[in-house]
Protein backbone atom coordinates (compact mmCIF):
# COMPACT_ATOMS: atom_id res chain seq x y z
CA UNK A 1 0.00 0.00 0.00
CA UNK A 2 2.91 2.40 0.58
CA UNK A 3 4.24 1.89 -2.57
CA UNK A 4 1.25 2.25 -4.34
CA UNK A 5 0.29 5.34 -2.21
CA UNK A 6 3.59 7.39 -3.62
CA UNK A 7 3.68 6.32 -7.26
CA UNK A 8 -0.23 7.49 -7.47
CA UNK A 9 0.31 10.59 -5.22
CA UNK A 10 2.96 11.44 -7.06
CA UNK A 11 1.40 11.93 -10.46
CA UNK A 12 -0.73 14.85 -8.93
CA UNK A 13 2.21 16.14 -7.70
CA UNK A 14 4.59 15.89 -10.32
CA UNK A 15 1.60 18.15 -12.30
CA UNK A 16 1.43 20.46 -9.64
CA UNK A 17 5.83 20.85 -9.80
CA UNK A 18 5.80 20.64 -13.56
CA UNK A 19 2.93 23.51 -14.06
CA UNK A 20 4.96 25.70 -11.99
CA UNK A 21 8.26 25.73 -13.28
CA UNK A 22 10.02 23.52 -11.29
CA UNK A 23 13.81 22.54 -11.93
CA UNK A 24 14.54 19.21 -12.83
CA UNK A 25 16.52 17.86 -9.49
CA UNK A 26 13.25 18.47 -8.08
CA UNK A 27 10.91 16.12 -10.14
CA UNK A 28 14.61 14.09 -10.33
CA UNK A 29 13.95 13.53 -6.27
CA UNK A 30 10.37 13.08 -6.35
CA UNK A 31 11.11 10.37 -8.40
CA UNK A 32 14.00 8.61 -6.16
CA UNK A 33 11.33 9.81 -3.37
CA UNK A 34 8.65 7.21 -5.24
CA UNK A 35 11.11 4.53 -5.90
CA UNK A 36 13.76 4.63 -3.21
CA UNK A 37 11.63 4.59 -0.15
CA UNK A 38 8.82 2.34 -0.07
CA UNK A 39 11.61 -0.03 -0.66
CA UNK A 40 13.88 0.85 1.56
CA UNK A 41 10.88 0.89 4.54
CA UNK A 42 9.65 -2.47 3.41
CA UNK A 43 12.84 -3.84 3.94
CA UNK A 44 13.46 -2.48 7.59
CA UNK A 45 10.13 -3.47 8.19
CA UNK A 46 11.00 -6.42 7.31
CA UNK A 47 14.48 -6.68 9.19
CA UNK A 48 13.62 -5.45 12.27
CA UNK A 49 13.44 -7.34 15.72
CA UNK A 50 10.30 -4.52 16.84
CA UNK A 51 8.27 -4.58 13.71
CA UNK A 52 5.13 -2.78 15.81
CA UNK A 53 7.49 0.44 16.86
CA UNK A 54 8.96 0.21 13.50
CA UNK A 55 6.30 0.18 11.64
CA UNK A 56 4.86 3.87 13.33
CA UNK A 57 8.03 5.21 13.07
CA UNK A 58 8.10 4.41 9.40
CA UNK A 59 4.34 5.73 8.92
CA UNK A 60 5.16 9.00 10.61
CA UNK A 61 8.54 9.69 8.32
CA UNK A 62 5.56 8.94 5.49
CA UNK A 63 3.60 12.09 7.07
CA UNK A 64 6.96 14.08 6.91
CA UNK A 65 7.64 13.23 2.88
CA UNK A 66 4.23 14.13 2.46
CA UNK A 67 4.85 17.46 4.44
CA UNK A 68 8.20 18.07 2.71
CA UNK A 69 6.17 17.97 -1.04
CA UNK A 70 3.16 19.58 -0.29
CA UNK A 71 5.99 22.82 0.49
CA UNK A 72 7.64 21.92 -2.46
CA UNK A 73 4.14 22.26 -4.44
CA UNK A 74 4.06 25.83 -2.80
CA UNK A 75 0.76 23.73 -0.94
CA UNK A 76 -1.05 23.50 -3.82
CA UNK A 77 -4.58 22.77 -2.99
CA UNK A 78 -5.99 19.73 -4.49
CA UNK A 79 -2.77 17.49 -3.80
CA UNK A 80 -2.10 18.89 -0.48
CA UNK A 81 -5.47 18.14 0.81
CA UNK A 82 -5.56 14.45 -0.76
CA UNK A 83 -2.07 14.03 0.95
CA UNK A 84 -2.77 15.93 4.34
CA UNK A 85 -6.24 13.90 4.50
CA UNK A 86 -5.05 10.00 3.68
CA UNK A 87 -1.90 10.33 5.96
CA UNK A 88 -3.88 11.33 9.09
CA UNK A 89 -6.85 8.93 7.89
CA UNK A 90 -4.19 6.33 8.06
CA UNK A 91 -2.73 7.17 11.12
CA UNK A 92 -5.67 7.49 12.92
CA UNK A 93 -7.05 3.63 11.81
CA UNK A 94 -3.06 2.34 12.60
CA UNK A 95 -2.74 3.99 15.86
CA UNK A 96 -5.47 6.01 17.13
CA UNK A 97 -5.38 9.78 17.84
CA UNK A 98 -2.31 10.08 19.33
CA UNK A 99 -0.55 8.40 15.96
CA UNK A 100 -2.88 10.75 14.21
CA UNK A 101 -1.38 13.68 16.46
CA UNK A 102 2.46 13.16 16.38
CA UNK A 103 1.34 12.80 12.36
CA UNK A 104 0.26 15.88 12.09
CA UNK A 105 3.23 17.65 13.86
CA UNK A 106 5.66 15.48 11.57
CA UNK A 107 3.73 16.95 8.76
CA UNK A 108 4.76 20.47 9.80
CA UNK A 109 7.91 19.85 10.42
CA UNK A 110 8.46 18.06 6.73
CA UNK A 111 6.62 21.04 5.73
CA UNK A 112 8.83 23.83 6.79
CA UNK A 113 11.71 21.91 6.02
CA UNK A 114 10.15 21.95 2.16
CA UNK A 115 9.48 25.84 2.53
CA UNK A 116 12.94 26.38 3.62
CA UNK A 117 14.18 24.37 0.05
CA UNK A 118 11.94 25.53 -1.79
CA UNK A 119 12.64 29.48 -1.39
CA UNK A 120 9.04 29.61 0.41
CA UNK A 121 6.66 29.12 -2.73
CA UNK A 122 3.02 30.00 -2.33
CA UNK A 123 1.07 28.70 -5.27
CA UNK A 124 -2.62 27.18 -3.37
CA UNK A 125 -4.43 27.66 -7.01
CA UNK A 126 -4.91 23.83 -8.37
CA UNK A 127 -5.23 23.26 -12.61
CA UNK A 128 -7.19 21.29 -14.25
CA UNK A 129 -4.31 18.96 -15.56
CA UNK A 130 -3.50 18.67 -11.30
CA UNK A 131 -6.90 18.04 -10.33
CA UNK A 132 -6.63 14.69 -13.33
CA UNK A 133 -3.50 13.47 -12.63
CA UNK A 134 -4.96 13.08 -8.76
CA UNK A 135 -8.10 11.24 -10.10
CA UNK A 136 -6.03 8.36 -10.20
CA UNK A 137 -5.16 8.10 -6.47
CA UNK A 138 -8.82 9.46 -5.55
CA UNK A 139 -9.72 5.92 -7.40
CA UNK A 140 -7.04 3.63 -6.73
CA UNK A 141 -5.72 4.21 -2.84
CA UNK A 142 -8.76 4.18 -1.24
CA UNK A 143 -10.05 0.62 -3.39
CA UNK A 144 -6.43 -0.79 -2.05
CA UNK A 145 -7.09 0.33 1.28
CA UNK A 146 -10.37 -1.25 0.89
CA UNK A 147 -9.29 -4.27 -0.17
CA UNK A 148 -6.15 -4.56 2.71
CA UNK A 149 -9.28 -3.88 5.58
CA UNK A 150 -11.32 -6.98 3.86
CA UNK A 151 -8.49 -8.81 4.08
CA UNK A 152 -7.40 -7.84 7.34
CA UNK A 153 -11.22 -8.34 8.88
CA UNK A 154 -10.99 -11.93 7.17
CA UNK A 155 -8.74 -13.00 9.29
CA UNK A 156 -9.85 -11.36 12.08
CA UNK A 157 -13.19 -13.63 11.06
CA UNK A 158 -11.34 -16.40 10.65
CA UNK A 159 -9.03 -16.64 13.97
CA UNK A 160 -12.35 -15.61 16.04
CA UNK A 161 -13.90 -18.31 15.03
CA UNK A 162 -11.04 -20.16 15.60
CA UNK A 163 -10.77 -18.91 19.26
CA UNK A 164 -14.30 -20.00 19.82
CA UNK A 165 -13.88 -23.14 18.71
CA UNK A 166 -10.95 -23.32 20.71
CA UNK A 167 -13.21 -22.36 23.92
CA UNK A 168 -15.77 -25.07 23.17
CA UNK A 169 -13.57 -28.36 21.67
CA UNK A 170 -10.69 -29.69 23.70
CA UNK A 171 -8.17 -29.86 20.83
CA UNK A 172 -6.64 -33.26 22.38
CA UNK A 173 -9.82 -35.24 22.35
CA UNK A 174 -12.29 -33.38 19.77
CA UNK A 175 -14.43 -33.44 23.11
CA UNK A 176 -16.01 -30.16 24.80
CA UNK A 177 -14.03 -28.15 26.71
CA UNK A 178 -14.88 -28.45 30.62
CA UNK A 179 -16.27 -24.90 30.62
CA UNK A 180 -18.00 -25.70 27.24
CA UNK A 181 -19.51 -29.05 29.05
CA UNK A 182 -20.18 -27.18 32.35
CA UNK A 183 -22.22 -24.84 30.77
CA UNK A 184 -24.42 -27.58 29.17
CA UNK A 185 -24.80 -29.27 32.69
CA UNK A 186 -26.61 -26.07 33.98
CA UNK A 187 -28.26 -25.58 31.12
CA UNK A 188 -30.03 -29.05 31.82
CA UNK A 189 -30.38 -28.82 35.17
CA UNK A 190 -32.60 -25.35 34.80
CA UNK A 191 -34.49 -27.73 32.69
CA UNK A 192 -34.99 -30.09 35.43
CA UNK A 193 -36.55 -26.78 37.30
CA UNK A 194 -39.11 -25.73 35.05
CA UNK A 195 -40.09 -28.90 33.54
CA UNK A 196 -38.76 -31.88 35.75
CA UNK A 197 -37.04 -33.66 32.86
CA UNK A 198 -34.60 -36.54 33.67
CA UNK A 199 -31.45 -36.62 32.91
CA UNK A 200 -28.38 -38.80 34.33
CA UNK A 201 -24.76 -37.60 34.94
CA UNK A 202 -21.40 -39.93 34.14
CA UNK A 203 -18.32 -38.93 35.55
CA UNK A 204 -15.12 -41.90 34.19
CA UNK A 205 -11.62 -42.27 34.57
CA UNK A 206 -8.95 -44.30 33.04
CA UNK A 207 -8.16 -46.34 35.40
CA UNK A 208 -4.25 -46.44 36.50
CA UNK A 209 -3.61 -43.84 33.53
CA UNK A 210 -0.45 -42.79 35.79
CA UNK A 211 1.22 -45.88 35.35
CA UNK A 212 0.47 -45.93 31.95
CA UNK A 213 2.12 -42.62 31.26
CA UNK A 214 5.24 -43.57 33.64
CA UNK A 215 5.56 -47.14 31.52
CA UNK A 216 5.17 -45.85 28.11
CA UNK A 217 5.69 -42.04 28.16
CA UNK A 218 3.72 -38.77 27.91
CA UNK A 219 2.71 -39.60 24.47
CA UNK A 220 1.77 -43.09 24.71
CA UNK A 221 -0.88 -41.81 27.46
CA UNK A 222 -1.82 -38.83 25.51
CA UNK A 223 -2.73 -41.37 22.72
CA UNK A 224 -4.67 -43.21 24.94
CA UNK A 225 -6.59 -40.15 25.92
CA UNK A 226 -7.74 -39.72 22.28
CA UNK A 227 -8.61 -43.40 21.51
CA UNK A 228 -11.28 -43.86 24.71
CA UNK A 229 -12.21 -39.87 23.68
CA UNK A 230 -12.73 -41.31 20.26
CA UNK A 231 -14.35 -44.65 22.34
CA UNK A 232 -16.68 -41.96 24.18
CA UNK A 233 -17.79 -40.24 21.11
CA UNK A 234 -18.84 -43.77 18.70
CA UNK A 235 -21.00 -44.95 21.39
CA UNK A 236 -23.39 -42.09 22.87
CA UNK A 237 -26.17 -40.88 21.30
CA UNK A 238 -27.13 -37.48 19.63
CA UNK A 239 -28.40 -35.63 22.00
CA UNK A 240 -25.60 -37.03 24.36
CA UNK A 241 -22.69 -34.54 25.55
CA UNK A 242 -19.15 -35.65 26.39
CA UNK A 243 -16.67 -33.33 28.04
CA UNK A 244 -12.94 -33.94 28.95
CA UNK A 245 -13.31 -32.59 32.82
CA UNK A 246 -8.96 -32.63 33.37
CA UNK A 247 -6.53 -34.91 32.54
CA UNK A 248 -8.11 -38.61 32.07
CA UNK A 249 -11.21 -37.44 33.83
CA UNK A 250 -14.53 -36.89 31.18
CA UNK A 251 -18.05 -36.07 31.85
CA UNK A 252 -20.93 -36.93 29.93
CA UNK A 253 -24.22 -35.41 30.26
CA UNK A 254 -27.32 -37.87 29.43
CA UNK A 255 -30.12 -35.60 28.86
CA UNK A 256 -33.72 -37.93 29.10
CA UNK A 257 -32.12 -40.57 30.42
CA UNK A 258 -32.77 -42.59 33.75
CA UNK A 259 -30.85 -43.57 36.55
CA UNK A 260 -31.34 -47.67 35.37
CA UNK A 261 -30.55 -45.93 31.53
CA UNK A 262 -27.69 -44.60 32.58
CA UNK A 263 -26.46 -47.44 34.06
CA UNK A 264 -26.47 -49.12 30.74
CA UNK A 265 -25.38 -46.84 28.97
CA UNK A 266 -22.26 -46.51 31.44
CA UNK A 267 -21.70 -50.66 30.92
CA UNK A 268 -21.67 -50.82 27.66
CA UNK A 269 -19.32 -47.65 26.92
CA UNK A 270 -16.93 -49.27 29.56
CA UNK A 271 -16.86 -52.65 27.05
CA UNK A 272 -16.72 -50.56 24.12
CA UNK A 273 -13.39 -49.29 25.74
CA UNK A 274 -12.11 -52.20 26.63
CA UNK A 275 -12.81 -53.79 23.11
CA UNK A 276 -10.89 -51.06 21.51
CA UNK A 277 -8.45 -49.31 23.38
CA UNK A 278 -5.25 -51.18 24.35
CA UNK A 279 -2.10 -50.36 26.24
CA UNK A 280 1.06 -52.21 26.38
CA UNK A 281 -1.07 -55.20 25.23
CA UNK A 282 -3.56 -55.13 28.15
CA UNK A 283 -6.86 -53.55 27.33
CA UNK A 284 -7.34 -50.22 29.28
CA UNK A 285 -10.62 -50.06 31.49
CA UNK A 286 -12.65 -46.99 33.33
CA UNK A 287 -14.22 -46.55 36.48
CA UNK A 288 -17.23 -44.77 36.03
CA UNK A 289 -19.84 -42.75 38.76
CA UNK A 290 -23.51 -42.00 37.63
CA UNK A 291 -25.85 -40.01 39.50
CA UNK A 292 -29.46 -38.70 38.21
CA UNK A 293 -30.67 -35.13 38.65
CA UNK A 294 -33.60 -35.06 41.24
CA UNK A 295 -34.61 -33.41 44.73
CA UNK A 296 -31.29 -32.54 46.83
CA UNK A 297 -29.33 -33.18 43.29
CA UNK A 298 -30.66 -30.09 41.24
CA UNK A 299 -27.60 -27.86 41.49
CA UNK A 300 -24.52 -28.17 39.26
CA UNK A 301 -22.41 -28.73 42.16
CA UNK A 302 -24.76 -31.09 44.33
CA UNK A 303 -25.35 -33.40 41.13
CA UNK A 304 -21.38 -33.21 39.77
CA UNK A 305 -20.65 -34.03 43.38
CA UNK A 306 -22.85 -36.47 43.54
CA UNK A 307 -21.45 -38.37 39.90
CA UNK A 308 -17.90 -37.97 40.98
CA UNK A 309 -19.02 -39.44 44.48
CA UNK A 310 -20.04 -42.64 42.69
CA UNK A 311 -16.80 -42.47 40.95
CA UNK A 312 -14.66 -42.54 43.49
CA UNK A 313 -16.76 -45.63 45.18
CA UNK A 314 -16.09 -47.33 41.55
CA UNK A 315 -12.37 -46.78 42.34
CA UNK A 316 -12.58 -48.11 45.49
CA UNK A 317 -14.78 -51.32 44.82
CA UNK A 318 -11.52 -52.19 42.62
CA UNK A 319 -11.87 -50.35 39.60
CA UNK A 320 -12.73 -51.27 35.50
CA UNK A 321 -16.71 -51.06 37.39
CA UNK A 322 -19.78 -48.81 37.28
CA UNK A 323 -21.44 -46.92 40.34
CA UNK A 324 -24.14 -44.96 41.44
Amino acid sequence: MRAIGFVVAALGIVSSLDGQGAPAWVLALLAVNTVAWPAFAWWRGESTLQPLRTAYRLLLVDTAIAGFWMAMMGFDLLPCAMLLAVMLLDRLIAGGWSLAGRALLTTLAGAVVGWVVAGFPFHPETTFRTMLWCMPFFLLYPLGTGTVAWRLTEQVRMRKRELEQDSRIDPQTGLNTRRQWQAQVVAEVRRYRRHGTVASLMMLDIDHFKQINDAEGHLAGDEVIRRVAACVLDNLRGGDAAGRFGGDEFGVLLPGTAREAALDVARRLAQAVRECVMSAGRPVTLSIGVAEIGPGLDEFESWTGAADAALYRAKLAGRNCVRD
